[in-house]
């Protein structure tokens, strides 16, 4: 998934084999393609649910409400988690809408909502399961508010000392989830000092495999033609025209 930031093809998987859609680039745009994803296996006799994964700032998007709408007279089986980090880049929760929640926006639409601290892992686990269970079961869509934070900044190119106080974000580094997860599971007799520093050393060890794997530091190799690639099962005669390689095309 860590090629699309660096340049790279949009996506390095098999979509089909993990079940799990490309990142898409355009806020909200991955909403409408969930609902028609549902759809789809509904219709197949599959049981199962889409999840889609949106910000606080997507929900701004004109895509999301449609897919809120769409999703609630198909009565598909997805799910919209709606991470809610207080900013859409650089504005605030409060210059984005005037609703109480961004959960009331899915019931405007007669999409089941609810929110949960999202710095609660066992709380979110089970307000999602629910919320599969409620779309599996041919109950319809759901929508889950997350309340979160973005500890740093948007981008490396944000500064996000020009629109919020230092004081905002140490408020918020108490509620560290992985901080709070490590204290539940020490308190369950789950976890020791032997088990986190394991962890710790096996997260590093990961994170160096992947940038090893990456080859992070090189500029990727890519064809300009290749955007071209994968767009249409079978190449229009168009494409075809201007392809460098081999083109076929349906009889």
């Amino acid at each position: 998934m860590l090629t699309l930031l660096r340049g790279d093809w949009h996506c390095g998987y098999d979509p089909a084999a993990v079940r799990v859609a490309p990142q898409c680039t355009p806020l909200a745009t991955q909403t409408i393609h969930a609902v028609g994803m549902a759809e789809a296996l509904r219709r197949k006799g599959e049981d199962a649910v889409v999840m889609a994964f949106i910000g606080d700032g997507g929900t701004s998007e004109g895509d999301f409400h449609e897919a809120l709408n769409y999703a609630a007279v198909l009565n598909a089986p997805v799910v919209f988690l709606v991470q809610n980090n207080k900013y859409a880049i650089s504005v605030p929760l409060a210059k984005q809408t005037a609703a109480p929640a961004l959960a009331y926006k899915g019931i405007g639409y007669g999409v089941r909502s609810e929110q949960v601290d999202g710095n609660d892992l066992v709380a979110t686990l089970s307000v999602l399961m629910a919320a599969m269970e409620h779309a599996r079961t041919g109950n319809g869509p759901f929508l889950v508010e997350a309340h979160t934070y973005r500890m740093d900044a948007h981008t490396n190119a944000d500064d996000a000392t020009r629109y919020r106080q230092a004081e905002e974000v140490e408020e918020w580094e108490s509620a560290d989830p992985l901080a709070r997860l490590e204290t539940y599971l020490r308190g369950r007799g789950l976890l020791e000092d032997d088990g986190v520093e394991a962890a710790r050393e096996d997260a590093e060890a990961f994170a160096a495999r992947v940038r090893d794997a990456l080859n992070a530091d090189a500029d990727p190799e890519a064809d300009p033609l290749e955007i071209f690639d994968h767009v249409f099962a079978d190449p229009t005669p168009q494409l075809c025209e201007h392809a460098s390689g081999p083109c076929s095309r349906p009889n």
